[in-house]
């Protein structure tokens, strides 16, 4: 049986691949009894990279996002290294374990980092015959019909912990197996994923006075009584959730769907309903909320420490931060 992962499925098998290679490396196991929205120490949350599809050889940057139990980690120092090894059907995570255990393209780097993506990326991870030797049958796209680079991010946290995450590259193949009429349709209408973006944190939406927490900053009126709960809303600007051309291969003709947008929470202290919340494509509201419990057992004048990662089905990321107050 093959498994074809979608984006979701592609970040949340990376970040379980990863979690067990840290594990390794620190001598311990994680604690699965913390809510993955929990931020307790060291943690590389996301990698937002721009444009999030490129052409083969074209350059893309990327951006890590790396915080820690005190709020954001300052400016982080980032290993960054593309893969060019593609996953050996013996594999089923998202990435080849040479990719997670390779070393590091080049040391250490403070800021987003601009990398090429290889020329050869459709034949390595798309619909082109792999250049390896036994060979090994082309890659199918995931559900929105792409095809990925997996860049790895690795940091060093202050204590020695390493933290790694994987970033998803889109590449612009062309379409396999499909009508000659009909490939050239797609690529006369196919236009480029654009990343989604974070318009605003509303705390309170559907109150008498809502409070913008990250477009306005509202910081002097965030403030939350100790064991309350709060709705908390995340916007995204209007285009944000686009229509794109894919091939339905049953059909064997051009849809157009439109993307699911995902919201992944995290918080330094207190409770959140969901770690994940979001729109399917055929919902149309351009924003999600979640239900944030403020601790009840810290001191009065506690700032807690929030990150919302946005992203779309087709690799798009944008993140945001924002701080909220426990007071009486």
């Amino acid at each position: 049986m093959r498994l074809v992962l979608g984006p979701r499925s592609r970040w949340a098998l990376a970040i379980g691949l990863l979690g067990a290679a840290v594990g390794a490396l620190g001598g311990c196991k994680p604690d699965i009894g913390k809510p993955p929205s929990l931020v307790e120490g060291p943690r590389l949350l996301a990698v937002r990279q721009t444009p999030p599809e490129v052409m083969p050889g074209a350059t893309a940057s990327f951006e890590a996002l790396v915080v820690d139990a005190a709020g954001a980690a300052g400016a982080p120092a980032v290993a960054w290294t593309l893969c060019k090894t593609p996953r050996p059907p013996t594999e089923s995570n998202s990435v080849s374990q040479a990719c997670v255990v390779q070393p590091d393209d080049d040391a250490a780097m403070v800021g987003a980092v601009a990398l090429a993506m290889p020329p050869d990326a459709c034949s390595l991870f798309g619909p082109d015959p792999p250049p390896v030797t036994p060979p090994i049958r082309p890659r199918d796209p995931d559900a929105t019909g792409g095809f990925y680079v997996p860049v790895r991010a690795a940091t060093q946290a202050a204590e020695g912990t390493n933290q790694i995450a994987f970033a998803f590259e889109r590449i612009r193949c062309n379409l396999a197996n499909a009508p000659g009429e009909v490939a050239r349709a797609y690529n006369m209408t196919y236009v480029p994923n654009q990343a989604p973006a974070v318009a605003d944190v509303t705390l309170d939406p559907d109150g008498a006075a809502p409070v913008s927490l990250v477009a306005a900053r509202d910081a002097v009126s965030a403030v939350v009584a100790p064991g309350a709960q709060v709705t908390l809303r995340v916007s995204w600007v209007p285009d944000a959730a686009e229509t794109y051309v894919l091939y339905d291969s049953g059909s064997r003709t051009l849809v157009s769907p439109r993307e699911a947008l995902r919201v992944s929470w995290f918080a330094t202290d207190g409770r959140l309903e969901h770690d994940r919340t979001g729109r399917t494509g055929d919902e149309v509201d351009a924003f999600t909320d979640d239900v944030w419990t403020a601790p009840d057992d810290v001191a009065p004048g506690t700032v807690v420490h929030f990150w919302v990662v946005l992203r779309d089905d087709r690799g798009g990321v944008d993140f945001a931060s924002f701080d909220l107050t426990v007071g009486s």
